[in-house]
């Protein structure tokens, strides 16, 4: 019985190395699609917080346009070879604020991986 105890706790600690590689892959690729989202902007991310960001509106906070917009997504799906355009009713429905645009993102990002 011990053995198989000890499997379990290998088991889970394997599982946990795992879990905390994709955090830590999921926070760095989060931070790439933030800094393009402002690379992008007119506005400078400097005049916001850390707290802030999350909560800001592309097109109201941002200035986006829809031009700008096609210019974000293409941007990201040639550096992240994913597509973005094919379903546009669930991309608009997370457009209203960069946490949740940046959700969506990663979601169709590590979807494709």
């Amino acid at each position: 019985m011990a053995k198989r105890g000890s499997s379990r706790e290998n088991a889970g600690e394997g599982i946990g190395w795992e879990v905390t590689i994709m955090n830590k892959e999921s926070i760095q690729l989060e931070k790439e699609l933030i800094d393009t989202i402002f690379e992008l902007s007119e506005e400078s991310r400097s005049n916001y917080t850390e707290d802030m960001i999350k909560d800001l509106d592309l097109f109201g906070d941002l200035k986006y346009d829809s031009v700008s917009l096609v210019d974000l997504l293409i941007s990201f799906e040639e550096k992240y070879d994913v597509e973005l355009t094919e379903d546009m009713s669930g991309l608009i429905d997370n457009l209203d604020a960069i946490g949740k645009f940046v959700d969506y993102i990663l979601g169709k990002i590590q979807d494709g991986r």
